[in-house]
């Protein structure tokens, strides 16, 4: 646990999230888009509680929370390489997860394990205090106490240039990354690449254009913009312990 103060004065608590609170995760629900505090009326699907106390049975955590007066500031999940990644809002991604318990429970062989980032949460009124980058830091530590080797994560240029910070996606901008620590690299143990192909970006660009966007997300980078395929470029991010 470790206590940091914000540039506006606030005090926020970092630390692992528990058996006894686990987010309630599920049915569509982020601390994003609605108020979580610790010990809350909300409670996390079975799907979601089971997941997430069968990791923190093997590995210790599936998140570093960041609270603020019992409420929920800001989040990282994370996940290890043989676990298929899920958002914890995302109902179809946590059923995924479920199907793998087995292998959270007995890790197959891996000659490159790391701990990947799911998502890298801060509400918007606690954005600009570099919280984000305290999570990450606070996850490095507890990691490297944990016997882990490094850290994955993924991350865009797109993000960064766009007014509206796409934190609610898992992929944060690039410059926040950096700031904790991490690099682009290859990942061949997953054959990710330090950066996405033309294809990929393409894709990307594609779905900013079309009507699949987030209705609630404004677009406000001109998709005519000679920079896109740096824009829209997405980069693994990774930090060696």
């Amino acid at each position: 646990m470790k206590a940091v103060k914000l540039k506006d004065g606030r005090k926020i608590i970092l630390r692992e999230m528990t058996k006894q609170d686990i987010l309630p995760g599920g049915n569509r629900r982020c601390p994003v888009n609605c108020k979580m505090v610790i010990g809350g009326t909300l409670l996390p699907t079975d799907n979601f509680r089971i997941l997430n106390e069968e990791m923190i049975e093997k590995y210790g955590a599936t998140a570093i929370l960041a609270i603020g007066q019992d409420l929920i500031a800001g989040f990282v999940s994370f996940y290890p390489t043989w676990c298929p990644s899920f958002d914890m809002c995302n109902d179809e991604q946590i059923k995924e997860g479920m199907a793998h318990l087995e292998e959270i429970r007995n890790p197959p062989p891996c000659n490159d394990p790391a701990l990947h980032v799911g998502c890298l949460m801060v509400r918007n009124e606690y954005r600009g205090n570099h919280l984000s980058i305290a999570l990450l830091n606070y996850l490095k530590d507890w990691a490297k106490s944990h016997g882990w080797k490094k850290i994955v994560g993924n991350g865009c240029i797109y993000s960064g240039r766009a007014q509206y910070q796409w934190l609610v996606a898992p992929k944060p901008p690039k410059p926040i990354w950096e700031k904790a620590g991490f690099v682009a690299k290859d990942f061949p143990a997953l054959g990710l690449k330090a950066m996405s192909d033309r294809e990929s970006v393409r894709l990307s660009l594609e779905w900013y254009k079309s009507d699949g966007f987030p209705k609630q997300v404004p677009r406000d980078i001109n998709p005519e913009d000679p920079d896109w395929p740096e824009i829209f470029a997405d980069y693994t991010m990774i930090c060696e312990l």
